[in-house]
């Protein structure tokens, strides 16, 4: 082989290598974005749902028609029940879906 094809297969070598580890430093980069962005995924979920449609709704009635104080120990209090409140929803959704034949399940 000559001098030539050395230099171009080392350089290919070094190329690749240095290729593979940027590839796992970029892996490394998304994973790190992925956990990062987790929890507006979650914010984004929350609020396409009917509950959280629901939320928002109610968090800008109470905006408008109530105290920032009482607000805030109503928000609270709320978010003490959370845990309880979301895995009923869909018994409640249920329950009137029973009572309207009409309407359909989404």
């Amino acid at each position: 082989m000559s001098d030539h094809r050395r230099q171009i297969a080392a350089r290919r070598e070094a190329l690749c290598r240095r290729s593979e580890r940027l590839r796992r430093e970029l892996a490394g980069d998304a994973a790190a974005l992925g956990e990062r962005f987790a929890l507006a995924d979650r914010i984004v979920a929350v609020a396409r749902s009917d509950a959280g449609r629901l939320l928002l709704i109610g968090a800008a009635t109470l905006l408008l028609f109530s105290r920032p104080r009482r607000l805030l120990r109503l928000a609270a209090k709320a978010l003490a029940l959370w845990p309880v409140i979301v895995p009923l929803v869909p018994h409640v959704k249920r329950l009137f879906a029973a009572r309207d034949p009409g309407a359909t399940s989404a």
